[in-house]
């Protein structure tokens, strides 16, 4: 079966016209990062389940993993009621809601971030979960960095820089603004080894598809 097909159906057939539905190349993606893992007992985290449909999503691809959602709102009826399922209320960026998310099912496998959309919120996310929650080896997912580009979100208009223009300064100019600005970031966390400089953060690949970051730790855990 071809990458992500069993995916796109799945949330077709679960999210219906919800404009929160995830797009068809990220669920292609995450087949093609997930599909070893599926019959295994991993743990997940998402932040950010609105209605559901995600839960339920991973809860028919996932068979054995342990499944977290995290969200500002109350628990949605829709929210999976088996025993590997787990709900924590609270916003992304709090601390304490953070680690009784780690408590239920951590460390994690695999974590989403699909939650605020707002740059401050993600890279406190970010950097708390990053470190102390995700294994060796596992995958850090930042959902709709787009939002960066809309004056909604965080404050800013998306203007493409140019690029090979004569005279053009060693510094390239460039949006720096909210989920964009902080992916940008932590490329140089990812390239800090080859000076050997120190990073919390032990990056090794990071994947920038459209709308989507896609971070791997180090397996290392030196």
């Amino acid at each position: 079966m071809e990458h992500g097909k069993e995916l796109c159906d799945l949330a077709a057939q679960l999210y219906g016209t919800d404009p929160a539905r995830k797009p068809p190349h990220y669920l292609i993606e995450y087949d093609r990062l997930f599909h070893e893992m599926r019959d295994r007992p991993i743990s997940l985290l998402e932040l950010g389940v609105y209605h559901g449909a995600s839960m339920q999503m991973w809860k028919e691809y996932f068979s054995k993993a342990t499944i977290v959602g995290l969200d500002a709102s109350a628990k949605p009826d829709s929210f999976p009621s088996e025993s590997r399922f787990h709900f924590v209320h609270g916003g992304q960026d709090d601390p304490k809601c953070m680690d009784e998310a780690i408590a239920a099912g951590g460390p994690f496998d695999i974590i989403i971030d699909d939650a605020s959309h707002l740059g401050c919120h993600t890279g406190r996310s970010f950097a708390y979960l990053f470190p102390r929650a995700l294994k060796p080896g596992g995958i850090y997912v930042i959902e709709d960095i787009c939002t960066a580009f809309l004056p909604e979100f965080d404050g800013a208009r998306f203007l493409p820089p140019a690029i090979g223009v004569p005279d053009m300064p060693k510094i390239f100019p460039s949006h720096q603004h909210g989920n964009v600005g902080m992916v940008k970031q932590l490329m140089d966390h990812a390239m800090a080894p080859t000076l050997k400089l120190s990073s919390p953060f032990a990056i090794e690949k990071m994947t920038v598809l459209r709308n989507i970051a896609i971070f791997h730790k180090s397996g290392n855990r030196e």
